[in-house]
């Protein structure tokens, strides 16, 4: 049920790049070359978000002591990684625009903690703060969809939400299965090969 889940967001991404092509080519749009501070601080927070939750995602996909959470791990990995900073990267290199996201210092902190951290701790700690932050990053992406300046990056803010919204709902039922708090996989108390949903 997870690959399909993950499949289902990068499928969604990839649907959206039409979009997002269509509106690239149109430079003639008002304010299309230009970001506002709201967008600046939205690329910030987005990038360096997407920074981090990949980091973390390939580290998890190391050390997560069940199946569903290397599994998770590398659905962040991909999503945030490969997916969301290379479309953000591709529309500000379109608008002659720098992107060079950073992690925070406050990222840095939890990367260094769940580094630390081994078994079914690491599997809650790391769950735990994909649901911490993804409820945070949410509002930051519909702030930007409703009321950001650059048509581009507001397009990328709508089409990132439902896919933020997996993201959170998966690591809300990652969070409270029994399988994570005890440090296995509801998958391999039964038997199935498919992680709890």
């Amino acid at each position: 049920m997870k690959k399909s889940l993950a499949a289902a967001s990068v499928c969604a991404l990839l649907i959206a790049a039409p979009a997002w092509a269509q509106n690239s080519c149109n430079r003639a749009a008002p304010g299309a070359e230009n970001l506002n501070q709201q967008d600046r601080t939205f690329v910030e927070k987005a990038g360096g978000g997407s920074l981090a939750e990949s980091d973390l995602g390939k580290l998890a996909e190391q050390k997560g002591a069940t199946p569903a959470v290397r599994e998770f791990g590398r659905w962040m990995a991909t999503d945030h990684g490969l997916v969301a900073n290379n479309w953000l990267k591709a529309i500000l290199g379109d608008q002659n625009q720098r992107f060079q996201p950073m992690l925070t210092a406050q990222d840095k902190e939890l990367r260094q903690k769940l580094d630390g951290l081994r078994g079914a701790q690491f599997d809650r700690e790391y769950i735990q703060s994909q649901v911490v932050d993804h409820e945070k990053t949410i509002p930051v992406f519909q702030r930007e969809a409703s009321d950001g300046h650059n048509p581009m990056i507001k397009n990328f803010a709508e089409n990132m939400i439902p896919v933020l919204r997996q993201h959170l709902a998966e690591a809300k039922a990652l969070a409270g299965g029994a399988g994570v708090a005890a440090g296995e996989s509801n998958a391999e108390r039964s038997g199935s090969s498919m992680p709890p949903r």
